[in-house]
C-alpha cells in the first residue's frame, strides 16, 4: 500500500503541471502498484482517437512514456529522470470505450539509467508492447535531496 501512495503522489505531480501528460492522461486510473510495477488503467475517449477512430498511436507512446516513469517511481523514486528511447510496437488496435490495461514494469535502477517494459492491453488481447529507457544520473540526486528534506 505504500508504495500505491508514493507512485500516487508523483503521478499528482505530473498531472499538477499540467502540460502534455496531464491534457492526454487524465483519466489515468492507478489500480495497484508494489516494488518496481505498476497496474492502470485508461478508458479510451473520442480525444484518444485517430482519424479512422481507433486509438492513436501517440496516445499509447505516450502511455509507454508514463507507464515507464511511474514503474520508476515504484522504486522509490520522487524524480523519475528523463528519457533516452522510447520503443512501441503496436500489436492490434483499441476502440472507443475500450479499457487499457496498463502493466509497467522497472527492469532495472542502475546509477546512470533505467530501463522499463510497458504492455498494454485490452482484456486478453495484446494493443501494444513498450520499453522506455530513462536517465536517472540526476534524478537520484534529487531524490537523496528530497529524502535529507523529510519529503
Amino acid at each position: 500500500m505504500a508504495t500505491l501512495k508514493h507512485v500516487q503522489k508523483v503521478w499528482s505531480n505530473f498531472l499538477n503541471q499540467g502540460g502534455f501528460d496531464a491534457h492526454a492522461l487524465s483519466g489515468l486510473k492507478l489500480v495497484s502498484a508494489q516494488k518496481g510495477k505498476v497496474l492502470s488503467e485508461l478508458t479510451v475517449a473520442p480525444q484518444h482517437l485517430n482519424r479512422l477512430g481507433g486509438c492513436h498511436g501517440g496516445l499509447l507512446s505516450t502511455i509507454v512514456d508514463v507507464g515507464g516513469s511511474l514503474a520508476i517511481a515504484a522504486e522509490d523514486m520522487h524524480a523519475t529522470g528523463v528519457s533516452t528511447d522510447l520503443n512501441v510496437s503496436f500489436v492490434s488496435g483499441a476502440k472507443l470505450g475500450e479499457t487499457l490495461s496498463i502493466n509497467s514494469r522497472c527492469d532495472k535502477v542502475g546509477g546512470t539509467l533505467a530501463y522499463t517494459t510497458v504492455e498494454i492491453s485490452v482484456g486478453d488481447k495484446v494493443v501494444a508492447l513498450g520499453r522506455h529507457t530513462k536517465y536517472v544520473r540526476l534524478a537520484h540526486k534529487s531524490n537523496k535531496e528530497m529524502k535529507l528534506d523529510g519529503q
